[in-house]
């Protein structure tokens, strides 16, 4: 007798849990049989429940100035035979209508056990998140040959304290001030995001603001950005934190393919979760620049994340691999990390901690003045390498530096 397990193993969604996963997933599954014509939700309607197809075809319909248009069928037999999970993870409300084109038979699971699921357990979300993210993909419309569209760079570090958001925030200053290209940085932290603050920028709207705007166009959203002295934009976090809840992927998506026509760079700063939000940035990004420190906890999580992006399909080249404060006190040699992730750094940012603080402190970038520093040649180094532009840093070197740079 075929079981629920079974039918489970059997769909790519669930491929590659643990039998443990499996069990308590078919724990809360309801199984229907639904005959053809039957309307599972309609556009418009609160989500409550989460559905994968077990037997048959359904239609998908949008709305259409007032008629139902059929835009695709989902098959049982299609990678992504699953469907109402857009309304569960970000509750909106359902933005398709569903009908059955012939008898078919599907698993449904409510949203308070959908919800119970995504908590308890992080490789089944991961593994939703990841099919929904590839089906993203394939929605996705490429943009059309004369359009703007700006290249997307996201830092992501899976541990704290790596210094990631001081990086973001020098990387759009040295493009801002070294290219003189148009940039955007976008603060997706959105519970504790701090990126404004640490520029000393004062403007009062956020992608809170931007969200309830809901904008069409680049010029009715740079109402909503904050500028900074070397010429690139902000769009801050929002100042309260309960106030993320506002954001959602659809949300995101948007945003940047409308920033996209307005800038020449995106420079996204996550958090370090991986959750839909930030799967969807690193998803839609050109470079994905993942952040560490050289200590063995850094190391760990390094590990399972690299583990996480293969998971997740990106292709090698997407990813950049960045060492931070490298021989800092107590830090591993970078062969030796490079041994344990059996990769080699892209860039590495030797450790300058006093100057670090004092920019962070003063709310500058290094790129504010012109003093010469280790630190600063690092970041000109990987600002050429991710945008792939020849650069010439006018900070001051010192008098031996000037008197080479005359006569050499």
């Amino acid at each position: 007798m075929v079981t629920i397990i079974d039918i489970l193993k059997q769909i790519p969604l669930f491929q590659g849990l643990e039998e443990i996963d499996l069990k308590k997933i078919s724990e809360v599954v309801k199984e229907r049989t639904l005959p053809a014509g039957t309307c599972l939700f309609k556009e418009g309607d609160h989500g409550d429940a989460f559905y994968l197809l077990k037997e048959g075809t359904v239609e998908v319909y949008k709305n259409d100035n007032g008629a139902e248009k059929l835009v695709t069928k989902i098959s049982h037999s299609d990678e992504s035979n699953f469907f109402g999970e857009m309304a569960l993870i970000e509750g909106v409300a359902r933005n398709a209508t569903i009908k059955t084109a012939a008898e078919c038979k599907v698993l449904e699971i409510d949203k308070v056990n959908f919800d119970m699921l995504l908590r308890l357990n992080s490789f089944i979300a991961l593994r939703i998140m990841t099919a929904l993210s590839r089906r993203l993909r394939k929605e996705s419309a490429p943009p059309k040959a004369e359009e703007k569209c700006g290249k997307i760079i996201t830092f992501f570090a899976p541990k704290g304290g790596a210094g990631k958001s001081v990086i973001a925030a020098n990387i759009v200053a040295g493009i801002a001030k070294l290219t003189k290209k148009s940039v955007l940085l976008l603060d997706l932290d959105l519970q504790f995001g701090d990126l404004a603050f640490m520029l000393g920028l004062k403007g009062k709207k956020t992608i809170a603001d931007v969200v309830e705007a809901d904008p069409s166009n680049p010029e009715d959203l740079k109402k909503f950005l904050s500028e900074h002295p070397l010429g690139f934009s902000v769009l801050p976090s929002p100042i309260k934190p309960e106030q993320s809840e506002m954001v959602n992927s659809n949300h995101l998506r948007k945003l940047v393919k409308i920033a996209q026509k307005a800038f020449d760079y995106i420079v996204i700063d996550t958090h370090s979760l991986f959750q839909d939000l930030t799967i969807n940035a690193l998803d839609v990004s050109d470079l994905i620049c993942l952040v560490m420190a050289p200590e063995m906890n850094h190391i760990k999580s390094m590990h399972v994340c690299i583990k996480v992006m293969e998971t997740l399909k990106y292709p090698p080249e997407k990813i950049r691999l960045i060492l931070s404060r490298e021989d800092c006190v107590y830090a591993k040699p970078r062969t030796d990390i490079e041994t344990a992730l059996k990769r080699k750094f892209d860039f590495t940012l030797h450790d300058d901690w006093k100057s670090a603080s004092e920019m962070i402190n003063d709310q500058k970038t290094i790129f504010d003045g012109d003093t010469q520093s280790t630190y600063r040649s690092d970041l000109v180094t990987m600002i050429s390498g991710l945008t792939g532009e020849k650069l010439e840093d006018a900070a001051k070197v010192g008098l031996l530096g000037s008197i080479k740079k005359l006569f050499g």
